[in-house]
Order: C-alpha cells, then sequence, then structure tokens
C-alpha cells in the first residue's frame, strides 16, 4: 500500500495554505502583465503549458520547479533583482509546501549484494528521464519482471535508495498488490496517490478519468521517482502512468506487461553463483562464513537456485542454528522432495511466493504447471509439453504463455519453456498432493512411450536404409514430422535430456526392445554430435538389454557401439579394447562377418588412439576382408579410412594419401559404394585427411585445395568437429601461403566453431595461430608457423 510519513501533527493531510508561497504567484502575475503578456503568450514564450502558468498565478501550483521558474525568468527578460526576487519566491514556496512523500517500506536490504548491471541500467533511465526531450515527451517508464523471489522488490528499493538525489520532488512508492484475489482498483490507487501528493480527499475527483487528469497534472511539473510494485496487469496500471514531465516510474510484475506500449524492459535473472555465494557470506557474517569451505557456500547456492529469497532463508536458518554447518544443511536439502519444506525461517517462505502465482492459473494451465515435473529434461519444446500435459497443442501454447507470463516458467528464444529449478520441485509438489498415483503414473508412461517413439524416429532420419524416405520420419506415437534431417536432428539436440532420461526410465522397467530400438536408430547420428556426454551410457544400456533378451547377435552391434563411445567420446581407448574383443568374439561365434569386421575396426580406432599405430594397421588389415565377404561397402569404406589414418598417424604420409586416394575412387564406384550417407560423410573425411597429410608435406596449395573441397560436405553432413579441423587447416594453409586476411577469418572461423562442440586443444591451437599472424611489434617478433599434425582425427566407425 502507499505510505506517506509527511502529515500534519494532528494526523490530517496538510491543506493548501494561502501564505508565504501564494508570493510567487503573484510576483509572476506581476511581471507578466508588465511585460504585456497573456498567459497564452507566456506560455509560448517558455515553453511553460498554459495549464501550469494558470495553477501557478492562482496559488494551485505552489513548488515549481528550478527549471520551470529558471524559463520563466528568460521569456520575461527579468532584471537581475526582479529575476532574483521570484526564485527566492519559489524556494520559500519549496520549503514552506508539504514535501513528497518518503519512501515507503518495504525498507532497503541492509546486505543488499550483485545486481550492479541491473543497477546500472536504472541508473542509465535516470539520467535519461532528466533528458528535455524526454521531458517534452513520453516520460521514462520501466517494467521489471521475473519469477518470484528473485528480489524484483529489493532492486527497486535499492535503486530508489541509490538515486534518491535525482528526483527533488520525491519518491512514492505503491504496492499494487497483484496477487491478491480482488487487486486494488486504479480510481482507489488513484485517490491515495492525489492524497499524498497533498490533494485534500473533498477536492478529489469522483471519477476515475478525472482523477487520472488531475494525478497526471501534478505530476506534469515535478521531478519524482513512482514505484508501482507487485502490478496485476496493464489495467491495473495504465492510469497510475504520468502524461508528461520527468517524472521516472518503475513498475515490478512476476508478468511480462507485453501490452504497456513504450516502456523498458529487464527480465530479471537468477543471481550469479559469485553474487549468490557473496549473498550468503553477508548474510551469516565474515567470522561464519571464514569457517565453512567456499566450496560448500557454493553448492548451498546451488541448492538454493540462486534465488535471492531462497539464499536468505538458508541464511537465516544457519543464523538461527549456530550448530548447524553448511555441509549438514545441505545433507537435509539433498532429498529434492524435502527441499521447500526445509527452505523455511520463521515466516519466510520459499514456497510461499510460488503459491500465490499458482493461484492466479488457469485449470489448463495449472494441470500443465504439474504434469510438466515428470519430465526429464529442465525444458520442453511444444509438443512434448502437449504431451505431459494431455492437451492439444494450440491449448498446451495457450497454457505454456500463462505460465511464462506468471514467471511460472522461463521461455526461451527457441520456442523452449524451463523451470527454475525450485519452482520445479514446486510443481512435483502440486502433482503429488493434487494428481492421483493412476493419473501421474499415466503422464509418466505417455511421455516416456512418445520421447522413445518420436526418437527413434528422428534418429531414422540418419540411417541409409531410412533416411531415402523422408515420410519415415514420422512419429507413430505423436504424428510428429520433420522436413530434412536438420530439423530431426535439432529435435535429437534439443530433447536430449529428455529422451535420455525416458530411455534410463524404460531400461530400468525392462523395456529392452524400446532400448535397443533407440540405440540402434541413434548410433548414425551419434558420429555427428560426439561431444554430448551421454553416449557411453546410452551404449551401455543398449548392451544389457541386448544381454537381458538373450541375443549375442545384438548385443555383439551395441558392444561394438560401446568400445567406439569409450574410444571417441569418453576418450578412454585404453577401456575400448574389452568390449571389442567380446563383440568379434560373440560375432564369430554368430557366424557374422559384418559385425567381425567392425570389431577390428574399433580396435584399430582403439589403438590408432593409444598411439600404436602398427596395431592399428593390423586391425584395418584384418576388418577389410570381412567388410568384403559381408559385401558391407559402407564397412568397407571405415576399414580403408583406418588404414589410410594409421598410416598417417606413423608419420608415413604419402602411404595415407595413397589409402585416402583408394578410399576416395571407391566412393565413385557404383558396385562399391557405401550409402549415400555414409558417402557424403566419408568423402567430407577423406579430403580433409588429406589436407592435414599434405600440410605436413607443406603442400600448401595442394592442401589448401583439399580443405576448400571438405568444408561443403562436412558442413552438409553437420559434423561440427571436423568442419572445426577442416577450418583450421585451411586457415594454416592459408597462413603459410602469405593471404593473412583469409588465414585469420578461417582460423577465426574455426575457434567459434570448436569453442561450442570441441576439440577444445584446437581452440588454443588456432587462437596463437592468429597471434601468430597480427602485426609484428618488437615486443613480439615473427615466429615461424608450424605444420599443424592431425589434431583429434575424426572417428572410423559404423555410423549405420
Amino acid at each position: 500500500m502507499l505510505d506517506s510519513s509527511r502529515t500534519a501533527p494532528s494526523g490530517r493531510r496538510p491543506e493548501l495554505a494561502r501564505t508565504e508561497p501564494d508570493r510567487f504567484g503573484a510576483l509572476l502575475r506581476r511581471h507578466r502583465t508588465e511585460s504585456g503578456l497573456t498567459i497564452d503568450e507566456l506560455a509560448a514564450a517558455s515553453g511553460v503549458s498554459v495549464r501550469a502558468i494558470s495553477d501557478m498565478e492562482r496559488g494551485r501550483s505552489r513548488v515549481p520547479q528550478r527549471r520551470t521558474v529558471e524559463a520563466l525568468v528568460k521569456a520575461l527578460e527579468l532584471p537581475a533583482d526582479a529575476a532574483t526576487a521570484l526564485r527566492d519566491s519559489a524556494r520559500a514556496g519549496r520549503r514552506d509546501a508539504p514535501a513528497a512523500p518518503a519512501l515507503a517500506p518495504p525498507r532497503s536490504v541492509a546486505d543488499f549484494t550483485g545486481r550492479h548491471d541491473e543497477l546500472t541500467w536504472v541508473g542509465d533511465l535516470v539520467a535519461r528521464s532528466a533528458e528535455p526531450a524526454d521531458r517534452q515527451g513520453a516520460p521514462v517508464v520501466a517494467v521489471v519482471s521475473g519469477p518470484p523471489g528473485l528480489g524484483k522488490t529489493a532492486l527497486m528499493v535499492q535503486a530508489a535508495t541509490r538515486y534518491a538525489a535525482s528526483f527533488p520532488d520525491g519518491v512514492l512508492f505503491v504496492d499494487l498488490r497483484g496477487l491478491d484475489v480482488e487487486p486494488p482498483r486504479p480510481a482507489d490507487l488513484l485517490l491515495r496517490l492525489l492524497i499524498a501528493l497533498g490533494v485534500p480527499e473533498s477536492r478529489v475527483p469522483a471519477d476515475q478519468h478525472a482523477r487520472s487528469a488531475q494525478y497526471r497534472a501534478l505530476l506534469r511539473e515535478r521531478r519524482s521517482l513512482l514505484l508501482l510494485d507487485n502490478a496485476a496487469d496493464e489495467a491495473q496500471v495504465r492510469p497510475l502512468l504520468p502524461g508528461a514531465g520527468s517524472t521516472m516510474t518503475i513498475i515490478t510484475s512476476r508478468r511480462s506487461l507485453a501490452g504497456l506500449e513504450a516502456v523498458d524492459r529487464l527480465t530479471l535473472p537468477a543471481l550469479t553463483a559469485g553474487e549468490a555465494v557473496a549473498l550468503l557470506q553477508r548474510i551469516i557474517g565474515p567470522q561464519r562464513a571464514a569457517a565453512e569451505p567456499e566450496a560448500m557456500l557454493l553448492d548451498l547456492a546451488r541448492a538454493c537456485g540462486h534465488l535471492p529469497l531462497a539464499l536468505r532463508i538458508a541464511g537465516n536458518r544457519l543464523l538461527s542454528r549456530p550448530g548447524w554447518s553448511i555441509r549438514y544443511l545441505l545433507s537435509r536439502l539433498a532429498d529434492q522432495d524435502d527441499r521447500l519444506d526445509l527452505l523455511v525461517a520463521g515466516d519466510l517462505q520459499i514456497a510461499a511466493p510460488f503459491m500465490l502465482s499458482y493461484r492466479q492459473l488457469s485449470a489448463a494451465a495449472a494441470q500443465t504447471f504439474r504434469r510438466l515435473a515428470v519430465l526429464p529434461g529442465p525444458d520442453a519444446g511444444l509438443e512434448l509439453a502437449a504431451q505431459a500435459a494431455g492437451l492439444d497443442p494450440p491449448e498446451a501454447e495457450a497454457a505454456l504463455e500463462e505460465l511464462a507470463e506468471l514467471g511460472l516458467l522461463q521461455p526461451a528464444t527457441d520456442g523452449r519453456y524451463r523451470f527454475h529449478d525450485l519452482i520445479r520441485l514446486f510443481a512435483r509438489a502440486r502433482l503429488a498432493t493434487e494428481e492421483t498415483a493412476a493419473a501421474r503414473r499415466q503422464v509418466e508412461e505417455r511421455v516416456v512411450t512418445w520421447l522413445l517413439a518420436t526418437a527413434v524416429a528422428a534418429g531414422r532420419w540418419f540411417e541409409p536404409r531410412y533416411a531415402a524416405a523422408p515420410a519415415a520420419g514420422a512419429s507413430p506415437v505423436a504424428g510428429r514430422a520433420w522436413a530434412t534431417a536438420q530439423d530431426a536432428g535439432r529435435w535429437i539436440e534439443q530433447e536430449g535430456d529428455n529422451w535420455f532420461g525416458a530411455l534410463r526410465s524404460a531400461a530400468a522397467a525392462g523395456r529392452h526392445a524400446e532400448v535397443l530400438a533407440v540405440a540402434d536408430a541413434m548410433h548414425w547420428f551419434s558420429d555427428r554430435w560426439t561431444h554430448w556426454e551421454h553416449w557411453l551410457e546410452v551404449y551401455q544400456m543398449s548392451a544389457d538389454a541386448a544381454e537381458a533378451l538373450g541375443d549375442p547377435g545384438e548385443r555383439a552391434v551395441h558392444l561394438n557401439y560401446l568400445s567406439w563411445a569409450y574410444t571417441t567420446c569418453a576418450h578412454r581407448p585404453d577401456l575400448a579394447e574389452a568390449p571389442a574383443r567380446e563383440a568379434l568374439r560373440l560375432a564369430a561365434a554368430a557366424g557374422d562377418p559384418s559385425q567381425q569386421g567392425w570389431a577390428w575396426t574399433y580396435l584399430g580406432l582403439a589403438a590408432r588412439r593409444r598411439g600404436d599405430a602398427a596395431g592399428a594397421q593390423v586391425a584395418a588389415g584384418a576388418s577389410l576382408p570381412l567388410f568384403e565377404a559381408a559385401a558391407d561397402w559402407d564397412g568397407y569404406a571405415q576399414g580403408l579410412a583406418l588404414l589410410a589414418g594409421s598410416l598417417a598417424s606413423a608419420g608415413r604420409h604419402r602411404e595415407a594419401i595413397a589409402q585416402y586416394r583408394r578410399l576416395d575412387a571407391l566412393l565413385a564406384d557404383p558396385d562399391r559404394a557405401p550409402s549415400p550417407l555414409v558417402g557424403e560423410v566419408t568423402a567430407g573425411h577423406v579430403h580433409l585427411n588429406i589436407g592435414l597429410s599434405l600440410l605436413v608435406l607443406r603442400r600448401w596449395t595442394a592442401a589448401a585445395a583439399s580443405f576448400r573441397a571438405a568444408l561443403p560436405r562436412l558442413h552438409r553432413s553437420g559434423v561440427r568437429q571436423s568442419e572445426a579441423r577442416c577450418r583450421y587447416g585451411l586457415g594454416s594453409a592459408l597462413a603459410r601461403l602469405g593471404r593473412a586476411d583469409e588465414a585469420r577469418a578461417e582460423l577465426r572461423r574455426a575457434v567459434r566453431i570448436a569453442r561450442h562442440v570441441g576439440p577444445a586443444d584446437l581452440v588454443d591451437t588456432a587462437l596463437h595461430q592468429i597471434a601468430e599472424l597480427n602485426p609484428p611489434t618488437e615486443l613480439n617478433p615473427p615466429t615461424e608457423l608450424n605444420p599443424p599434425t592431425e589434431l583429434n582425427p575424426p572417428s572410423e566407425r559404423r555410423v549405420g
């Protein structure tokens, strides 16, 4: 609610007194008439409105701003003595008139921490609000929005404290109580504001529009800061906004208030990790903070989701329990089902602000909110959210937008929606409270089934036997279809945490056939997304599923995938040999030459990564006749690639190039060529690796040509790590050819890609090359560029 500490001793609001302040109006009228000016003419000359001049002359506006007085002095061309007398009478009026209301509770937080960028943003708005251009146009209005518990009000109060001196006519604070069942009406809020501004209640019009006009007229000549906290919606706020002048307004709301026009907006984020730790340290005090390991403070900040309210509750609990260590509090917060109940300190409860927002939801939005808690991942797209909610996509989209508007979900730029960790726990609690166990199981089953089926459909876009028929990309559950393989791949990546979580659930529930289907469908795509952290577990689960089904042939396949994952994804080639050896044994027992060939390929890949080039050559040689016997030309191409790569690793680059040329010829042979999808990826890697060997041989022009031939193929195939290596190699060749600008451009592109997907060592190497290409200084003499060696060569693996 509104608060003003400036009241008369009797407790009544001060009336408009007819004493010394009226001297300014009398002097102004006298100087105007002596100058022979009408009010309209003086208004035109000074830039002060007719209404304002009339109010000042009649004593209705008794506290003109300094800028207004100076504009009138200049327009009236007053001599020095008369100008001084007019200024003095204005100052006397400001001294005697009722002062603007002081900043009301909530009080500023003594241990307010962080928010440097946000306070700077407010400071820039304060400076802009004082500019003449803004005073003559629309006043500055800012909306600060975000989920509950982020400290929106605390930020606003801190900003008001910091910048109060910029507002000589004071600060007004109004709690709009936007989450009440019936928030205050604009007409009632205007009445309170007008009384706080010194208008007797008897002179406040009954009509809301008239009240708003009177209120805006008063603010037009003031420089105040108006703080509107916890707004319900746009309709509640609009009548309270100044119409002109230099009063600045800050509005806070859990809603974005997107309907307000011409406003500056700030969506408040959670605190950074550093800010969250600093706040905890200030709450518990330096002595207590020094006694605790900083790592524990970081863990506690993470458990609190970096939310200021949760951090304050946790800090207050530690203060009230001197015998508790942070480690002990963390142990109690580790159980996610109990965490919200434990984040309570006196009348502070982290769940309370969440509940206020939850009670505002429609039935469909509340159902969507609860059921999204079953999703394995932290965020979701529209189709997955609709499956969880049990709604049609248009209904689900409306519910998601309602949740985002109230700050219970965080919308992302790619059309996805994310829970804050603590709000997710609140949603899980509401699901357990409001829905039966049978209903929860039904939701979980629907989500898992949809995710697994859709993952299979998406992965098949990258398998040669399915990729030729895009219609196969449709999910049998959701009717989901993608226009291109790139769209399907984007779904796999965006929903990775969700379909992987569903795969874990299926494995735990003994749904072995579905686990095998997903892993099989994904193994082509996995070669394009090697930096994803979960492939090792995916293929361990699928190998275990094959064993549980008693299928040695399938187990051999998935043990081979597991060997690849150890070498390529986990960077543990020392652990890759055991599953490949077991796959070789099982495939031999089953009489499957193709899987025997793949087992030898993965053994060779692991040997090569361990630095055993001779062992890799032996394994590659063993794989080729097996692939040929099985007419597995996809595998044969990879066996040749392994042979060539192992020769390069041994420093035999001319022999390696000869084998890569042999592989390139194979790709063009219609009788022995691998499938088109494998052929495209393989051709890109052939030219990449030829280019790398040519670099070592110092054949710069030929190397650059080979890299240029590789780039479009690698880019189309979406193998981003290999594209980064290729751009690095091209930049190195161009640098040697003296084309420094082109070289820098390619090296920078390589760095941008590698920073996202790896390899990590390429970033440092490429940056070093760029530094060497910069113009030399006396302190930085030019150095000899060393030709690059092969950086983490692309994997030779079964991708089909």
